[in-house]
């Protein structure tokens, strides 16, 4: 006996409908779990250490009042510019009075128990908020209903939720890349350089970003992509010399770059990076450290090379932002949970582009659920909570999922050159 309504109709795709079951699902389960256990759970989905709520803004906003650079800080000169005209609404003196050093690479927690430094914490998260609703709402097609309920879900993300406890500026790159998508294809010249604009933006706050020129190179927009370094450069020069010490602040961010990248290198918690995942592999054999970076080294480059050139090749724009998204999270020097945020960019085009039911866009799709959803699980060796997904799981999830999209991207490159040759060779017959 047939249910009406419940028949599978290969015509049609399933990717929203199987998103908003399962987030729902995972968000309800949460906050069972978090009833039940009085409040407790919510100890596995943010991090661990709660003297460091929301310190990555105020750690980012002092610093930015001298040479953070001596201070061994990453952050991109424009970056910190945008810091100090935050900083600006707070007066010298009472920094001077709560501060004990603005040399120091971390600042005392308790600076959150004073109004007057959190009034620029309040107002860049006001505006952050509206940035990133516009912003999801730009890019998601569909219905208002439909928009509405995808940009909740988002804003209760797991990743996202974790990016705003700690203060992260991952949320305004992500808000600024969605704009960049949002009307890169306009047929508006003003909406299409408005785009342009938020990704060099997005490139001069961090440079990672410059990846998502990719998505411009594959539509051989050459002169776009210069508008772009145009941005970049522009937004970049100046703060370098008004904030970042000049040439010689370059050389010293170069080198803090080069650090925390080899620092980090053996530092197992948390999130594993691509060259952390080659380390964790061999961490418990007798090899010398110094063999266990070069091996992580050169996994890294490996990986990067292979994932980039699936980038290059991918013919779908969701494939091609989830696996400039799986280079971002897997070279950072500083690979953190916050990052897991960037791939609510193909999640969203998935969802609106994906017309044809394949297993590959399943998986795809699932995956990029787990990391985006509400999970925590117990934790029998602390007597607390995890979050489920989101740590060493995830980390090998992602390496798998950008090898996968890449062997895809390849062999419908390979299939369409195929395609090309077969074609030419029957117009010469003709």
């Amino acid at each position: 006996m047939k249910i009406p309504g419940l028949q599978f109709d290969p015509k049609k795709t399933y990717y929203k409908q199987l998103f908003f079951f399962l987030m729902t699902v995972f968000a309800l389960s949460f906050f069972l779990v978090l009833l039940i256990s009085g409040g407790y759970s919510m100890r596995g989905l943010l991090a661990a250490d709660t003297n460091g709520s929301f310190m990555e803004f105020f750690n980012k906003m002092i610093l930015s009042g001298e040479n953070a650079y001596a201070s061994e800080a990453v952050a991109a000169p424009f970056a910190l510019l945008f810091y100090r005209g935050l900083l600006v609404l707070i007066s010298n003196i009472l920094i001077s009075n709560y501060i004990p050093s603005l040399a120091s690479s971390s600042f005392p927690a308790s600076i959150k128990m004073y109004q007057e430094f959190n009034f620029p914490f309040i107002l860049y998260s006001l505006l952050l908020l509206v940035l990133l609703f516009f912003a999801l709402r730009g890019l998601k097609k569909g219905c208002n209903a439909e928009k509405y309920a995808l940009i909740f879900i988002i804003f209760l993300s797991a990743p996202m939720l974790f990016a705003f406890e700690r203060g992260s500026d991952t949320v305004l790159t992500l808000a600024l890349l969605l704009f960049f998508l949002a009307g890169k294809a306009s047929e508006k010249k003003l909406i299409a350089n408005l785009s342009l604009l938020s990704l060099g933006i997005a490139c001069a706050f961090s440079l990672y970003p410059l990846l998502f020129c990719i998505v411009l190179l594959r539509k051989k927009r050459f002169l776009d992509t210069l508008k772009v370094f145009g941005v970049c450069l522009v937004l970049t020069v100046p703060a370098l010399f008004i904030v970042g010490g000049g040439f010689s602040g370059a050389m010293q961010l170069a080198k803090n770059l080069i650090n925390a990248w080899t620092g980090n290198m053996l530092v197992l918690s948390g999130q594993l990076s691509f060259p952390k995942c080659a380390v964790n592999l061999f961490a418990d054999t007798r090899l010398p450290n110094e063999t266990l970076v070069l091996v992580g080294n050169v996994f890294a480059l490996v990986t990067g090379i292979i994932v980039l050139t699936g980038a290059l090749l991918a013919k779908k724009e969701w494939q091609q932002t989830a696996l400039i998204c799986g280079l971002i999270f897997g070279l950072s020097p500083l690979c953190e949970a916050n990052l897991l945020i960037l791939f609510a960019i193909p999640t969203v085009l998935l969802l609106d582009t994906e017309k044809t039911n394949s297993a590959v866009s399943y998986v795809s799709l699932l995956f990029l659920i787990l990391t985006q959803a509400l999970i925590v699980s117990p934790d029998v060796t602390s007597r607390s909570y995890t979050r489920m997904f989101v740590t060493r799981l995830t980390s090998y999830g992602v390496l798998v999922f950008v090898l996968l999209l890449t062997a895809v991207s390849v062999v419908d490159s390979v299939k369409g050159l195929s395609k090309k040759t077969v074609r030419a060779d029957d117009a010469q017959v003709q």
